[in-house]
């Protein structure tokens, strides 16, 4: 199965414009700027330093940059042939990632306006989720558990999704409902995931399942 990873450079534009006027508010702010304003009281309602701010949108821009660079390779090695699994979870974990620093952990996206990027994201993800759904399956095989751990990585995506869709209202929970998900509780930890997906021992998943 070939899922689409899509990563959204507005994203990376809009924090790094961000950034950008955080510097000129360090330097000489002007209250009268409306950008500079914005930052200043987004500042004072989050009760930190612009300083603060900066570091905070520095470090999201830094895992945002990685994500990127992940899925460069991502797309050469398509070019080559299979994928390695271990690139697919390490992007959904980088993605899992983003999304709880600028939605949940730090509202961010109150600057970064952002939201209608989350939407796109939320969407695409429900799809690959949907796409691999295991049902009716008679042989099981080595791409059988590969699915299982996308799918478990999956789960982990969907929850920081779902929770920042919900905080910001782009979707209600009627219309989470709707998307048929079914329980996205994730068994595996992230270690575990990347640990699998590294090694490609399958035996510790046949041991669960049995």
């Amino acid at each position: 199965m070939v899922y689409t990873l899509t990563f959204p450079q507005e994203m990376i534009d809009s924090i790094q414009e961000r950034i950008e006027v955080l510097e000129k508010c360090l330097n000489d702010a002007n209250p009268h700027d409306e950008k500079m304003a914005e930052m200043i009281e987004f500042a004072n309602i989050q009760e930190i330093s612009l300083i603060q701010l900066k570091e905070e949108l520095g470090k999201l821009i830094e895992k945002l940059i990685n994500k990127s660079k992940l899925y460069q390779v991502i797309c050469e090695q398509s070019t080559k042939g299979e994928l390695p699994l271990l690139l697919y979870v390490k992007h959904y974990f980088i993605m899992k990632e983003s999304i709880d620093i600028e939605f949940i952990d730090f509202d961010l996206y109150l600057i970064t306006k952002n939201q209608e990027i989350l939407k796109k994201i939320t969407i695409n993800i429900v799809e690959q989720f949907n796409q691999s759904k295991i049902e009716n399956v008679q042989i099981v095989d080595k791409d059988f558990y590969k699915l299982l751990i996308i799918r478990e990585s999956l789960k982990h995506l969907l929850q920081s999704l779902i929770k920042a869709c919900l905080k910001t209202n782009l979707f209600t929970e009627q219309e989470i409902n709707a998307f048929n998900l079914g329980d996205i509780t994730p068994q595996e930890s992230e270690a575990m995931l990347i640990s699998l997906a590294s090694t490609e021992k399958w035996d510790y998943v046949y041991r669960k399942l049995a």
